[in-house]
């Protein structure tokens, strides 16, 4: 029966104009070599030149499971599919095939991309001519999956789609092979450039220094990113959440609190995904680095203890909970008298007097960007006695909560209201 879904199988990939080979994993370097020379169809040997590969594809191949039947995308557009083959003990390796018709165009775009030498245009628009065009990845994997229920078993077996990953373990350094005579390290001083202005504008951020970030930004961009995904505006929102991570970390070595990095990050990944094309994803990094500068001066607690770093997060996190001297000191583990004498030195204020002006500013805020009674106004802010809070309001900003949201300068009322609905 294995033998028969396997001969169909063969046959299905032959009259696609598939390539189909079986290998077997060889101690002789000369079968690896022999494979190595034509499971591209020659391209990465004769081609391109790249002659010292045995021994990476070899250690490649090794760490491939047995139980896996992969798909894996090269940097040249082109889909391999290999599994082993139980019955046979054989790999079955099949391609190269395209999913995606290169065009003149597309050629041109993917040379740019790769800095392939022009003399190479020629020859690969030759070798694209000759790789077999399938019109529906979804299909073709659909037939693998079936195939793999009937040589394994259902469910006895994963399927790994991975693009320009593992399949560029025993290749990656091919640019080494493609060098440009006039321009010999064109190639490493461009990256070394991008990753200085990377690092570059992390520290600015970090130090909170806009300006300096902001600079880094422009002399990053001015580096062009490899185009890693074939859908361009894909290609950058992945980049969009890569810088997204680095500008977390910096935000984390400023000192900021993991939990108000991780409720700002949350928020720009939805927003990533909404940009609708490259241009408004560049846009976008001005305005996500303006936003984690800000991020860091709001919340930045790099010059505190450890301890009064961990009481100020548990303060700003939730003003409605209980944050007294004693309850903060048990949930710190610490000394009520060493916290109170531990705060006052590091902030300035009481921990008493911290909470109560925290809790007045909300209470502000809350009085001038809605419509709230006043009372559940003082409740959201972790005072429940009316009277109390209306003494305290006044006491820290000089007059009653009413008048204070009575007075407020024409026009702020009903245009924090109108920001708040968008």
């Amino acid at each position: 029966m294995s033998s028969d879904i396997i001969q169909f199988m063969h046959n299905f990939l032959e009259s696609s104009h598939i390539p189909v080979h079986y290998f077997t994993i060889s101690p002789h370097e000369e079968d690896f070599l022999e494979f190595l020379q034509n499971f591209d169809l020659g391209l990465r040997y004769h081609v391109l030149g790249m002659t010292k590969s045995s021994e990476r594809f070899r250690q490649w191949f090794f760490s491939r499971v047995p139980s896996v039947i992969y798909f894996e995308k090269d940097i040249f557009l082109c889909t391999y599919i290999f599994l082993f083959l139980p019955e046979k003990q054989k790999w079955l390796f099949c391609g190269p095939v395209l999913f995606e018709e290169i065009t003149e165009n597309r050629l041109s775009v993917l040379v740019d991309d790769l800095e392939l030498p022009e003399e190479f245009h020629a020859s690969l628009k030759y070798y694209y001519e000759h790789i077999p065009f399938f019109p529906s990845v979804d299909l073709l994997k659909s037939m693998f999956f079936e195939f793999g229920n009937m040589v394994y078993g259902k469910e006895r077996f994963d399927m790994k789609y991975r693009d320009n990953t593992d399949l560029e373990i025993w290749h990656y350094d091919y640019k080494n092979y493609l060098r440009i005579p006039e321009k010999p390290f064109h190639n490493i001083h461009v990256i070394e450039a991008r990753y200085e202005a990377e690092n570059a504008l992390i520290e600015a951020v970090c130090s909170c220094n806009e300006a300096a970030a902001i600079e880094a930004l422009t002399k990053f961009h001015a580096y062009l990113l490899p185009q890693r995904l074939p859908d361009r505006l894909r290609d950058m929102k992945n980049y969009t959440i890569t810088f997204n991570t680095h500008l977390r970390k910096a935000a984390e070595r400023a000192g900021v609190h993991p939990i108000h990095i991780d409720a700002h990050s949350n928020g720009t990944i939805p927003r990533i995904e909404q940009l609708g094309s490259v241009n408004q994803c560049i846009t976008f990094h001005k305005k996500m680095t303006h936003e984690y500068c800000e991020l860091i001066r709001r919340h930045s607690l790099q010059n505190y203890s450890v301890i009064i770093r961990k009481a100020l997060t548990y303060i700003n996190t939730d003003l409605c909970t209980d944050l007294t001297l004693n309850v903060l000191a048990e949930q710190l583990n610490v000394n009520a008298s060493y916290l109170s004498m531990l705060f006052k030195k590091e902030t300035g204020m009481t921990l008493t007097d911290y909470v109560n002006k925290l809790r007045i500013e909300h209470a502000g805020r809350l009085l001038l960007c809605t419509n709230l009674p006043i009372k559940s106004i003082a409740q959201k802010c972790g005072i429940s006695d009316i009277y109390y809070f209306t003494r305290l309001f006044k006491r820290i900003m000089g007059t009653t909560p009413k008048i204070f949201r009575q007075n407020a300068p024409h026009g702020v009322h009903s245009d924090l209201l109108a920001c708040k609905k968008q």
